[in-house]
């Protein structure tokens, strides 16, 4: 009586001579290396103090793939640092970032247009607080106690987004990963 083969052997049967090309292969270890610089920067923004154990972890990495993950790394923290609510907590965590070094003098202009641009936003939203307490009360609804919802995009967020996209090229530049 003959013996039944089991799955894995009619899979490995079927996949015989098969192989990834080598643009699949690189995908996938771009991919991989990518899902390794995203659990970073969730380390680094829950307790920045990680930044000298991940260092480390990506040295250990072998060569070929170290460039890449620092340069995804930094990419991940750009993105953040435009996308993110806290760009301050991102500045202070690329600052210590091998990619930084040269981009010391970019990282203090890019600080010091996200002040600026905090600071108009700090005005922009008292303007739209005063202009939801006016409607408000002309509704009939006022006093010390209503505190009105800021419509979304009337609080000056937009201003703080455009100031730090217009340093996305140059934060990336000699950064981006092959």
């Amino acid at each position: 009586m003959g013996e039944i083969p089991s799955t894995m052997d009619l899979i490995m049967e079927r996949t015989k001579g098969m192989s990834l090309s080598p643009e699949e292969k690189e995908a996938f270890r771009r991919e991989e290396m990518q899902k390794k610089a995203k659990g970073f920067k969730l380390r680094l923004l829950d307790d920045p103090a990680w930044s000298d154990e991940i260092a480390a972890a990506v040295e250990g990495v072998p060569r070929e793939n170290r460039d890449l993950l620092w340069s995804l790394l930094w990419e991940t923290m750009v993105d953040g640092l435009i996308e993110g609510e806290q760009p301050f907590k991102y500045l202070d965590i690329m600052e210590k970032l091998p990619q930084a070094r040269e981009k010391q003098s970019l990282l203090k202009t890019v600080r010091e247009e996200l002040q600026s641009a905090l600071k108009d936003r700090g005005k922009d939203r008292k303007k739209a607080l005063i202009r939801e307490k006016k409607k408000l009360a002309s509704l009939g609804i006022s006093g010390s106690a209503v505190v009105p919802k800021i419509p979304a995009g009337s609080g000056g967020d937009t201003a703080v987004r455009a100031a730090a996209e217009s340093f996305r090229e140059r934060l990336l530049e000699n950064t981006r990963a092959a």
